[in-house]
């Protein structure tokens, strides 16, 4: 008779399981705050979500159920488990607005005035190189795009272990980010000091004055029905959008055809953070740190944990897959 233990360890590897229960916290934690708070929820708005995640997670259970196929296993379930947390770490967030405890953001303007750095002469400069300005924005953009990208292509190519590792440490990079803003909360220089009129009319900022008063508000008031279509990036202090362009980079090195091009677009999305993020300019090496931190967490967790994934598990996998058709 299986126990309980070995059904889970049948279908999740250690990482997943990791992953599972920092998503199962996030999704108690929500469904807390939601009880005590009254916040509403338009519940509907993430059903799409929920389906397509549930979806990931029984086409793994089938494939590996009979061994058919680990790296199909591996591409759903690692997928789902990021759609799931990325939504309840989303509304998480916005579960703690109004959130008016001190903000860093007239602190972290100042540590960039004493860089040298003002946002509102380098989203000018940008704008008076159209070229330059539209391909920081195709690359501000292609965050997520690339991650999907990685997702697929370690997936089936075998990369296993660090499929497992660019996952990992997405979500604690993301759950850190979250739980640093909810304690010391920044919504960045967009809010702080609008364009001017000629930078804005002709601008293509994704995040510009607009956008800085719509967090303002948010920060300040919160939103009467929290939809997940709808939501914000909130987040300045530190930037997860170099962690994941570090991410890029980073889980894109095995990958040799691809390592060069993911390096010179994740090189472009830093400049973009600023720019067309509205972040400040010490947000970025903030990012860095986050990703460090939480990259050396995960390999210390997978050397540990998932060391025969690093050594055998990719070259045995592949053979399965061929040996079992889809």
């Amino acid at each position: 008779m299986k126990t309980q233990s070995s059904v889970l360890h049948h279908y999740f590897r250690p990482v997943e399981l990791a992953l599972l229960a920092i998503t199962l916290i996030t999704l108690l934690a929500d469904a807390l705050l939601i009880l005590s708070s009254g916040q509403k929820v338009f519940y509907f708005a993430y059903s799409a979500q929920l389906v397509f995640a549930a979806l990931m997670f029984g086409l793994s259970f089938i494939y590996r159920r009979n061994g058919r196929s680990e790296l199909i296993g591996a591409v759903t379930m690692c997928t789902g488990l990021f759609v799931v947390f990325t939504a309840a770490m989303g509304l998480l967030n916005y579960l703690f607005l109004p959130n008016l405890r001190p903000s860093l953001d007239w602190w972290l303007v100042s540590l960039d005035a004493r860089l040298g750095y003002n946002w509102v002469e380098a989203v000018t400069w940008s704008v008076s190189h159209p070229l330059i300005n539209d391909i920081l924005r195709y690359a501000y953009t292609s965050n997520l795009y690339q991650i999907v990208v990685l997702i697929v292509l370690l997936g089936f190519s075998g990369r296993i272990y660090a499929l497992h590792g660019m996952i990992m440490t997405l979500t604690l990079s993301g759950a850190f980010t979250v739980l640093f803003w909810i304690l010391f909360p920044s919504i960045g220089p967009s809010a702080l000091f609008p364009l001017p009129e000629a930078v804005t009319s002709v601008s293509r900022q994704i995040v510009g004055t607009s956008y800085g008063n719509e967090l303002t508000n948010l920060l300040q008031n919160g939103t009467e029905i929290i939809l997940p279509n709808d939501t914000r990036g909130l987040i300045s202090f530190p930037s997860f959008h170099t962690v994941m362009a570090l991410a890029g980079i980073w889980y894109s090195r095995s990958v040799k055809w691809l390592f060069p091009f993911f390096l010179l677009l994740n090189l472009a999305v830093l400049p973009a953070v600023l720019v067309h993020g509205g972040h400040h300019l010490v947000d970025i090496p903030a990012g860095m740190a986050v990703f460090a931190l939480c990259a050396w967490a995960t390999e210390r967790f997978q050397q540990r944990f998932d060391r025969q994934g690093k050594t055998i598990v990719s070259r045995r996998l592949q053979k399965t897959s061929m040996s079992h058709p889809a």
